[in-house]
């Protein structure tokens, strides 16, 4: 499973401005650590993709870097992570965005259990800014 705590949003001028979500990852495509996923919303409705990959460094111990993006149809969520240890959980960072998301920030934590092995779900909380153009 994968999921998200709530980003820190303490201010009375965020809190007009975030956005809560859940997403499932199904059909799981490539073979990790560089895969592609759709996703599905709480109702089971196709709203997109997310796409993973990542880099290994050899090293002592070795470090993987991975970067990603929700593709969504208001717009895409992009995140990056670097780490000594692919056991969960851990947090990824939100980097940006476009279009709704184009000045996205937060983060997303991820927890993997053994029930969705191919899968996972996917709790986000992002911040967002100003309209943004969408072309």
């Amino acid at each position: 499973m994968l999921s998200a705590p709530l980003a820190h949003a303490d201010t009375g001028h965020d809190k007009d401005r975030v956005k809560r979500f859940t997403l499932t990852s199904t059909n799981s495509q490539g073979q990790f650590p560089n895969i592609t996923a759709d996703l599905l919303d709480r109702d089971g409705e196709n709203v997109g993709f997310v796409t993973t990959n990542c880099v290994t460094a050899n090293s002592t111990p070795p470090t993987t870097t991975c970067h990603g993006s929700y593709v969504l149809r208001e717009g895409e969520i992009t995140w990056q992570h670097g780490q000594r240890s692919l056991q969960t959980p851990f947090v990824i960072a939100v980097t940006g965005g476009t279009g709704e998301y184009c000045e996205a920030r937060g983060q997303i934590r991820v927890v993997r259990t053994e029930s969705a092995p191919d899968g996972g779900l996917y709790e986000l909380e992002v911040i967002t800014g100003r309209k943004c153009s969408t072309t």
